[in-house]
């Protein structure tokens, strides 16, 4: 087989922009060319790599497979080319990350300071993402490693999983001058809800228990920090992981309300697939399997 080095830096481009004249015009040839090159390697591969007929164009399930396998060749390439020139290390070291936003603010300080003091260090490049959307990213090949929630399907070949920690969302409200919380569900009313979106991962979890108490729903976000922030603010009560709230409960800043019943367990995990990523990345997941969170 013969595959040269340029098709797979053409396939990468074009699974990232998904059209053929945009990633044509990024690799400097004109579409005619483009389009037979992607050709000549599905040909060199024996599969179709784009669904051509999805606008914009789709990759197929054995192109969203290839892509991890032409990253981690074109990285390899790139290190072994900057191994023998001594050039610039970064690239070959590049470990692609996709995690849920809270979860990049909450583990990935701890995984960069835990990275080898080398010449071949890990460069950790980390793109902070709605829940749902990262796990999008993994499935189709744009991420070496994903930081997510439980995920049935991720935990089955032909992706790997290692169990990170395990946590609680909690109900919390802030808490007045006396460290007693503003907002309670005793008093009857319906309480100012600042709500996960609902088709969020949060959000399905926090909708098995909402018709056990009375709620007024006035924000939606994805994202963790945001509701957060509008809790501080005294604006109404939210769900918040545990890991986020630490400093906040310790401090009084926010109270846990409610039963025991409202408050739900969950699991993040890292993802990968199970082909062997490059170096770099092989060493950020044996960090991660031996880290306790």
């Amino acid at each position: 087989m013969n595959v040269e080095s340029k098709w797979l830096e053409d396939f990468l481009v074009l699974a990232k922009v998904r059209n053929f004249s945009q990633a044509a015009a990024l690799r400097n040839v004109t579409q005619p060319a483009f389009s037979r090159r992607i050709r000549l390697l599905e040909d060199t591969v024996g599969a179709e790599l784009i669904d051509r007929k999805s606008k914009p164009i789709e990759l197929t399930p054995s192109g969203k497979l290839f892509r991890i396998t032409a990253r981690t060749l074109v990285n390899q390439i790139m290190t072994g080319i900057n191994q023998i020139s001594d050039l610039s290390r970064l690239g070959g070291n590049v470990v692609q990350i996709a995690a849920a936003h809270s979860l990049a603010t909450s583990l990935i300080p701890t995984i960069q300071s835990l990275l080898p003091e080398s010449d071949y260090k890990p460069i950790l490049s980390v793109e902070a993402i709605d829940v749902d959307q990262a796990t999008k990213e993994l499935r189709e090949g744009a991420c070496d490693i994903l930081l997510a929630f439980d995920d049935e399907i991720l935990r089955l070949p032909p992706y790997q999983s290692q169990l990170l920690s395990k946590t609680e969302l909690l109900p919390v409200s802030a808490c007045n001058e006396q460290g007693k919380a503003i907002f309670n569900f005793d008093s009857g009313d319906p309480l100012p809800w600042l709500a996960y979106s609902s088709t969020s991962y949060m959000g399905r979890q926090v909708e098995t228990v909402r018709e056990q108490v009375q709620l007024n729903p006035i924000f939606s976000s994805s994202m963790t920090d945001m509701l957060k922030m509008l809790v501080l603010d005294r604006q109404g009560i939210a769900w918040l992981p545990a890991y986020s709230i630490k400093e906040e409960l310790r401090q009084k800043k926010v109270a846990i309300i409610g039963e025991l019943t409202l408050r739900l367990s969950i699991e993040y995990y890292a993802y990968r697939y199970q082909a062997r990523l490059h170096p770099a990345g092989e060493k950020v997941w044996s960090i991660l399997c031996e880290i306790e969170f």
